[in-house]
């Protein structure tokens, strides 16, 4: 192995890698946050993507985001929000998976507005989303200070 190869290698495992699940034309993403922040600050954002137009996401800390993981494998219900008023939430958690609703408030110049989005994961892909959750916490708990 040379030293280019070592390096590739090196930078593919601390580079942030995320996620997805696809149903229908509704795409789920999990992206740890590959920024310096302080301890229980990092964050793993959170997005939906409907269609080519529509998408909200969110950013959930790495203090809060245990919390976030438990209720998906324990299936209970679970929301957040953030101080910017953006709020994601799991429903519905039994035996036909979880409903999934993220609500992104913009701020523009003049005023502000709520995107909403959501998406049903299967109870198959329940585990393998907390699962995705739990890698990218940890990269993101790798950033903090």
């Amino acid at each position: 192995m040379d030293f280019r190869d070592a390096l590739n290698i090196v930078n593919a495992e601390t580079t942030p890698q995320p996620w997805d699940y696809t149903t229908d034309d509704t795409t789920l993403t999990v992206i740890p946050d590959g920024l310096r922040a302080d301890p229980g600050k990092a964050e793993v954002l959170v997005q939906i993507t409907a269609g080519k137009t529509l998408a909200a996401q969110l950013g959930i800390t790495s203090a809060d985001l245990p919390a976030l993981v438990d209720a998906l494998t324990e299936r209970r219900p679970w929301d957040y929000s953030t101080i910017l008023d953006s709020l994601i939430t799991v429903t519905s958690p039994g035996e036909d998976g979880v409903l999934l609703v993220i609500t992104e408030t913009v701020w523009e110049e003049r005023d502000n507005r709520a995107v909403s989005t959501s998406i049903r994961l299967p109870e198959t892909e329940r585990l393998p989303f907390a699962s995705a959750l739990r890698r990218a916490l940890d990269v993101a708990r790798g950033w903090e200070a």
